[in-house]
């Protein structure tokens, strides 16, 4: 007997694209779980998960506000490993917490869970499926300048903090993985999608 419910993972390097094709696949009827919007969720004002870090490293984290300053913690964050090692301590397990009860309150249809460090975390345990956005490296490095402004040396480091291209593209190796290749036009893009929710649909 078929599951009513498929759960797929979709990942993909920094601006690579994955909000985009979320965006798409919830327009065709996909439930649509992101972590970088539970990311945000686990530390606004008042939440474990900021004071965590403010007790880790200070006020100076925080906006005038008091909600978490993003560009400055990611600026820290960059600058040496430990810090990011330390962020990822505090903040990981509230994220996959929050992700699990997320998923098992969907009981059918399609439900895509938006995961940015899939493979850098080897997070494909709760899958049955796989989706990789994929774009040149190049392209990247293009988007990021223009999307958090920033110049090409910054975006490099943000890109090599990640998995590389190369290790993503192994994914099938975990689970079952469908590729979208974001290089070209958004019209190209919207007809890949289509075609791959209407294979995930048929899986259901």
């Amino acid at each position: 007997m078929k599951s009513k419910v498929i759960k797929v993972a979709l990942t993909g390097g920094i601006a690579s694209g994955k909000s985009l094709v979320s965006d798409l696949l919830e327009i065709h009827g996909c439930k649509i779980i992101d972590l970088d919007v539970i990311s945000r969720e686990v530390v606004m004002p008042g939440t474990e998960g900021l004071q965590e870090l403010v007790d880790t490293f200070g006020k100076s984290i925080l906006s005038s506000d008091g909600s978490l300053d993003r560009k400055n913690l990611r600026d820290v964050l960059y600058k040496k490993g430990r810090n990011r090692a330390l962020i990822e301590q505090i903040l990981h397990p509230k994220i996959l917490h929050k992700m699990k009860a997320m998923m098992d309150d969907c009981h059918e249809g399609v439900m895509i869970v938006v995961i940015p460090l899939l493979v850098e975390k080897e997070l494909w345990g709760p899958f049955d499926r796989a989706i990789l956005v994929d774009c040149e490296n190049e392209t990247q490095i293009k988007r990021l300048m223009v999307r958090d402004d920033i110049d090409s040396a910054k975006a490099k480091i943000m890109l090599m903090a990640q998995a590389s291209r190369e290790q993503r593209l192994k994914l099938n190796e975990h689970l079952p993985t469908d590729i979208i290749e974001n290089n070209s036009r958004l019209s190209d893009l919207k007809d890949k999608v289509q075609l791959l929710n209407q294979k995930l649909f048929s899986l259901i």
